[in-house]
């Protein structure tokens, strides 16, 4: 019998795995990469989640090398998975586990944009910086053109090119209340 896949809101609502995916989203890393971005991970918890990921389909080994003796995979992450979770999956959680996701995505962003303000290049990356905020009227079929839309012009940067730099762009379209 074979087992059924993890639901991708377990993979995801993990921390060590949601910084794991966020690391490697849009770029190739090796595991020796990983961990120097991750320092607070010991190691083994790190290679145990990027297992899990890699055996779920969300990682891909891309290449393996032998270095003193160990194999070195180096990973990518396939963004169209990086989409999350499906409309069925989001409707079997429960409001803490969507609320624990938000929480998990916007602890993230602020650790990031911490860690961009601590290496002292903020005004040299303003250009590449944005946050706004703007009010839509919208249906679901409006929603779904507009997620359609976002994905059509952001198909041609999704790969890394020489002289491009990486910038994680997040999208939250939230309801009103």
């Amino acid at each position: 019998m074979e087992a059924s896949p993890t639901p991708m809101s377990d993979l995801l609502l993990h921390p060590v795995r949601w910084r794991i995916v966020q690391r490697v989203l849009g770029r190739e890393l090796t595991t020796t990469e990983l961990k120097r971005d991750l320092p607070d991970v010991p190691t083994t918890t790190l290679y145990r989640h990027v297992a899990v990921l890699i055996d779920a389909g969300y990682l891909t080994v891309v290449r393996e090398r032998r270095v003193r003796g160990t194999t070195e995979r180096t990973l990518t992450l396939d963004q169209t998975k990086a989409e999350g979770i499906d409309e069925a999956e989001a409707r079997a959680m429960t409001p803490e586990q969507h609320r624990q996701g938000f929480l998990l995505m916007l602890s993230r962003l602020a650790a990031d944009f911490d860690r961009m303000v601590e290496r002292g290049d903020l005004y040299e990356r303003l250009p590449q910086l944005g946050y706004h905020q703007a009010a839509l009227y919208v249906d679901a079929a409006d929603q779904a053109v507009i997620s359609q839309g976002i994905n059509a012009v952001l198909e041609p940067y999704l790969e890394d090119a020489p002289g491009k730099d990486r910038v994680v762009l997040s999208v939250i379209a939230l309801p009103d209340v």
